[in-house]
Parts: structure tokens; C-alpha cells; sequence
């Protein structure tokens, strides 16, 4: 096992949620303070419980008039306190991960998602056989009924009659067919050879039926395809990130974060008749660092675990990784900086020219990773590389299978896609994305 410490560095807000959300009836603002209400430190201070209940039950119930009646400060009575630069009022207040001792720290589940998504982007950009996979793939299961119609009522998996039904299906030369038949099976998961002894090809169907129907689990064929078919073949488990070092609770702030959209070709508020789309959120500020270890099984890539088959093209990504995510991050800045140009925002376009050069003046070993709440799609997903796999009028065809971009009410299909960012504001101003971070490695790797 090699160990490498990196130093974790906020290069903007970084919100990491619990799914928990404060309000009035759990916190208030005082002088450009957030409270957090601590209900013990209320009753300990000698309030009556079923009084206070009643008062709680009062639909104008706010903290803040409730401490001035009882003459109570709320510093007396708060389980924490936080820099907030104005009342959230009515806005929910999105809480941060912290420690069983109120310690904000970066989950070494959050980092790991966010490095499995740039190895995954990584692996599939650089191999063209991974992306003919993914157009194969998302081909397939926008046809599935088609490939089912084609294949009869009494299904026959044989090779030939499966490659005879995609190619009627696809219009495939007899090559192509072949091709695309031992994708088919591998997304089944049919083992070569296996096909005419099953007893059901009922149950084949029903998978083919099923594969790529639901949207949250859609990536899920290829991400084992190309990582590994299951856990224990998993690239990503000769990779093991531990827990930040938790930082000082005052490290967090209060912030705004306002959900921005295109309206008439310019970058605005996202508002309309159900309201302002904003929330305040807990984050860690922009310059706030920790450290944090990444463990790589040496054991996994020895001759004794040859079976596990993560050798090769797979440990070579995976023992560059600051290579593999700097790519990555590299082709998300471009695409940001382009979108905030074009659409008025010179902010934020500013915020990513900056970023980019910082990428390019990395030490050696360092890289940049997005992670945490607010990122966006392009960001927690390989979407660039599913667009220009199937081109813009199949892509546009897999959303609206899917429902990707569509307005819940209106029904409509957001265009351009994506349409909407997350800025997080500073005097009153929009100037992040969330959730950059840049990892240094402290020292050299032990073993």
C-alpha cells in the first residue's frame, strides 16, 4: 500500500450537504451572524417547554422575536455561530457536513466520486474502442423495443439471428452487425458461447427490455464496462481516500448561491412564477486548506491479483491520476470559460481564465478536481463525451427519452443544454462556480 498526503485547496466555495436544511423554526440571524439554535441550551436557560411548543406552533414563530421577548442573546443560546452577510430570511440555510464535534471536513467519499468520474471521462476519451461502447450502448437502449420487435415474439439469441435483428434495426453491414451483437452480450452480460443452452431466452428479453429505462441508473452498464463489472473488479478499489483533516467550525461561512439561466441568449436570476431559485448554503470559503490521503493497493496490479485484471491500460491511468484528472478538469474549463463569454458573465469567465492558468502552473504531481453540491451536469458526468459519441440530433433524441433538461411544469426541453448555473455570490455579486479544489501532494509517496 503506497500512501501519498495531498494538501486540499478551496478554489472556490465548496458546500459538502447533509441534506439538512435550517430555518426560523431552527436558527436565526443576528447582525451578520447565522445561529444555529441549540433547543438544550433554550430549556437549560429555564424556557418552558410546552410554552415554547405553543410559541413554535404559531405560523409568524421566528426565533429572533422569540429571543427578544425573553431577553435572551443568541450567542446565550446557539449550538454554533456563523458569518452570514444578510438576513436569508424565508430562504432555507443548506447545512454542511461536519464531524461528531461540529468539524467541517471534505468526506473521502466525496473526493473519490469526483476522481471516479474524471478516471471514467479519462479512459473513454483516450480509447476508441470505450467509445464506440457508449454510442453502441445508448444506441441500443433508445431501439430496445425495436431490437425486441425484430428478434420476434419467441426470442432466439443466437449470435446470428441477434446480429441479423440490429442490423435490420440499425441498417449494419454483416461486420458491423458482429460488432455490435458482442456489445449486446455484454451489456446482458451473456457469457460467449453460452447463448444457445439457455434454458430461458424470456429472461434475456426482460433485460433487454429493461437495460438503459431508468435515467439514474443509465451509466451504470458503461461505468462497469469500462471500470470493472463488479466491485470486486473495480478500478476504484485500489484506491482508498480517507477523510480530510477536519477544520475548525469557524472556517465555515454563510453564502448565497443563485441558480442562473438563459434568457434571450444572456446568463440571469433564475426567477418566475414559483419564486427565486436561490438558497443559502454552509460553505468552505475560497483559500481554505486541509490535508488529505489517498492509499493505492499496490497488491491489486501484482501477478498474484492477475485474475482482477486491473493491469494494464487501467493501472496506468490510475497511477497517473493527477494526469488523468487535469485533462479532465482542462476540458470542463474550456467549456465553462466559452459558455460565460458567450453569454455575459465576465466574472465568471475571469474566475475560469484564472483557473485555467493555474492549471498550467501546477507542481508537479497536483491537480484540480469540482466536487460537492452546485457543480452542475457537466461536471458530475461524462456528457460531453455521450454528445459527441451520438452527435447533437441522437443526443437530443436520448434526452428526450430520458427527460434530461426537461422544465418540471412546462414540460419544455431546456436549449441549449445545459441552460442553468449555479453562482455562488460575494457582495452581493456573482463570482464563483462551486466547488473547485486543487490537491498538492505534501511530500513523497510512502510504501
Amino acid at each position: 500500500m503506497s500512501t501519498t498526503t495531498y494538501t486540499i485547496t478551496c478554489l472556490s466555495p465548496v458546500h459538502i450537504g447533509t441534506n439538512m436544511k435550517y430555518d426560523r423554526f431552527t436558527a436565526t440571524f443576528h447582525q451578520g451572524t447565522w445561529y444555529v439554535i441549540d433547543l438544550d441550551r433554550v430549556l437549560a436557560g429555564g424556557a418552558d417547554a410546552e410554552e415554547l411548543a405553543r410559541d413554535m406552533a404559531e405560523r409568524t414563530f421566528s426565533w429572533a422575536a422569540w429571543l427578544k421577548e425573553h431577553d435572551l442573546r443568541p450567542q446565550q443560546v446557539s449550538l454554533y455561530a456563523l458569518p452570514c452577510p444578510e438576513d436569508p430570511g424565508e430562504t432555507p440555510v443548506l447545512e454542511a457536513i461536519k464531524d461528531a464535534y461540529g468539524r467541517p471536513y471534505v468526506p473521502g467519499t466525496s473526493l473519490k466520486g469526483a476522481l471516479r468520474r474524471a478516471l471514467l471521462w479519462h479512459l473513454i476519451s483516450n480509447n476508441d474502442d470505450h467509445r464506440r461502447l457508449v454510442q453502441r450502448y445508448l444506441r441500443i437502449c433508445l431501439r430496445r423495443r425495436e431490437i425486441l420487435n425484430a428478434l420476434g415474439t419467441s426470442p432466439d439469441f443466437r449470435p446470428e439471428r441477434v446480429q441479423r435483428a440490429l442490423a435490420q434495426v440499425f441498417g449494419l453491414q454483416q461486420n458491423d452487425a458482429q460488432e455490435w451483437q458482442k456489445t449486446l452480450y455484454l451489456l446482458l452480460e451473456v457469457r460467449p458461447g453460452s447463448v444457445p443452452e439457455q434454458r430461458d431466452n424470456k429472461r434475456l428479453a426482460a433485460t433487454l427490455e429493461r437495460l438503459g429505462k431508468s435515467r439514474e441508473w443509465l451509466a451504470q452498464k458503461i461505468e462497469r464496462a469500462v471500470l470493472g463489472k463488479d466491485p470486486k473488479y473495480d478500478l476504484l478499489r485500489a484506491l482508498q481516500v480517507l477523510d480530510s483533516e477536519p477544520l475548525p467550525a469557524e472556517r465555515l461561512t454563510v453564502g448565497l448561491v443563485w441558480t442562473y439561466t438563459l434568457r434571450d441568449g444572456h446568463l440571469v436570476e433564475k426567477r418566475d412564477q414559483e419564486g427565486q431559485y436561490k438558497n443559502y448554503a454552509e460553505w468552505l470559503p475560497p483559500g481554505t486548506a486541509t490535508t488529505v490521503q489517498v492509499r493505492l493497493d499496490e497488491f491489486l496490479f501484482s501477478p498474484a491479483a492477475r485474475e482482477l485484471g486491473l493491469a494494464g491500460e487501467r493501472e496506468r491511468v490510475i497511477r497517473s491520476l493527477a494526469g488523468a484528472c487535469n485533462a479532465s478538469a482542462q476540458r470542463l474549463i474550456t467549456a465553462e470559460k466559452e459558455f460565460f463569454s458567450q453569454h455575459g458573465r465576465q466574472s465568471l469567465r475571469d474566475f475560469y481564465a484564472q483557473l485555467e492558468a493555474s492549471l498550467a502552473g501546477l507542481p508537479e504531481g497536483a491537480f484540480l478536481l469540482n466536487l460537492g453540491w452546485g457543480s452542475g451536469w457537466q461536471a458530475k458526468t461524462i456528457g460531453d463525451l455521450v454528445r459527441a459519441a451520438l452527435g447533437e440530433e441522437t443526443f437530443e433524441e436520448l434526452r428526450r427519452s430520458y427527460g434530461v433538461g426537461r422544465h418540471p411544469q412546462t414540460k419544455q426541453f431546456s436549449k441549449p443544454f445545459p441552460k442553468t448555473r449555479r453562482l455562488a455570490y460575494q457582495a452581493g455579486a456573482p463570482v464563483w462556480p462551486l466547488g473547485w479544489v486543487q490537491l498538492t501532494p505534501t511530500a513523497g509517496t510512502t510504501r
